[in-house]
């Protein structure tokens, strides 16, 4: 085996386990929205959320991590399609953000 070849068979591992733990954050994700809609009595629609992002990020203490990025939908009265984003470093929520919506 060529030392590319072993540079090739890296990197497509590494891909592997970038797709594989996003996986993970997309569940943990998606429960963490389900439970804010429940506790702001609004309704999570299609039950899916949606990566738009990701990037370095620090917490409050300082300490590096990869920061998420995602967008759901939900409604308030059943009428209407309302934005909301979430942000997660690492494992933990950091941000959610619901956009103005009416209150039934």
């Amino acid at each position: 085996m060529t030392l590319y070849e072993l540079m090739v068979a890296f990197v497509l591992v590494l891909i592997g386990i970038v797709v594989w733990q996003n996986a993970g954050f997309r569940d943990r994700a998606l429960a963490l929205a389900q439970q804010y809609c429940e506790h702001r009595d609004v309704q999570l629609l299609d039950e899916t959320i949606s990566l738009r992002g990701m990037g370095l990020g620090r917490d409050k203490r300082g300490n590096w991590g990869i920061r998420r990025h995602y967008e759901f939908e939900f409604t308030a009265t059943g009428e209407r399609r309302y934005q909301g984003q979430l942000v997660m470093l690492g494992q933990r929520l950091t941000d959610v953000d619901l956009q103005p919506h009416q209150i039934h």
